[in-house]
């Protein structure tokens, strides 16, 4: 939420900051309304001139645009590379030669938020597995990885099962070919949770991987993000 103590960034910005990032993570979606001003006035606690600040903010980078009588619209909308094969972590650094160790592993079998549920296209009451991940190169963390898995059969909670490719191992083990998959790449500052494990500061900038994998008959099977270090990851793309 906001911070109010003195001496805080402008509240506007706060408030720009957090419905940006809704944006980008798709919580508002590309032609969907933002909260009315009063709305947002009484879910954050701040003035009608804050709200109209922070609209405006997102108004000229190109985020939203407001329409008499309909409201603020979103009309952002990232690019997307849609790949003609979907190579798991494990492989790519494999091509490249880079021996790779995986330092943290934990799987769960949650209930998702509203936001997880709606990329996974399942209900909120619908369970799904929670798979996060630190890679490491070099003896330093490399990748973090929070993947989301449709609960399409029962996988172990044993960790050990994830440590190498996780699409390997859910061909080999348990029949499951993944067919497609879409890439989206951004930039961003890293949250609590990323700078933690990837044991960087808050003004590293990381850059982030959001993928989604479906199968044959075009289910969803899988969506993640991947968070890598700014100083420590390239992305080239030949034309």
């Amino acid at each position: 939420m906001l911070n109010f103590e003195k001496g805080a960034i402008p509240l506007y910005v706060q408030l720009e900051t957090i419905l940006r990032r809704k944006i980008e993570q798709g919580e508002y979606s590309k032609g969907d309304l933002l909260p009315t001003e009063k709305e947002l006035m009484e879910i954050y606690q701040v003035s009608r001139v804050t709200v109209r600040q922070a609209i405006a903010s997102l108004f000229q980078s190109g985020y939203v645009r407001s329409q008499r009588g309909v409201g603020t619209e979103v009309i952002y909308n990232k690019i997307e590379e849609r790949m003609n094969k979907v190579i798991s972590f494990t492989d790519e650094m494999k091509k490249h030669n880079i021996t790779m160790q995986t330092s943290y592993c934990q799987m769960k079998k949650i209930i998702p938020e509203k936001i997880i549920a709606k990329h996974l296209e399942i209900s909120l009451t619908e369970p799904c597995y929670c798979l996060k991940r630190v890679r490491n190169v070099e003896g330093k963390p490399f990748v973090y990885t929070i993947t989301y898995l449709k609960s399409i059969t029962e996988l172990p909670l044993y960790s050990d099962c994830y440590k190498e490719s996780l699409y390997k191992y859910l061909n080999t083990v348990h029949g499951i070919q993944i067919e497609s998959g879409e890439d989206t790449f951004e930039a961003a500052l890293p949250t609590k949770e990323v700078q933690e494990q990837l044991q960087i500061s808050e003004y590293m900038p990381v850059f982030i991987r959001t993928r989604k994998t479906f199968l044959e008959d075009g289910t969803i099977l899988e969506y993640s993000k991947c968070y890598y270090p700014g100083n420590r990851y390239k992305y080239t793309v030949k034309l």
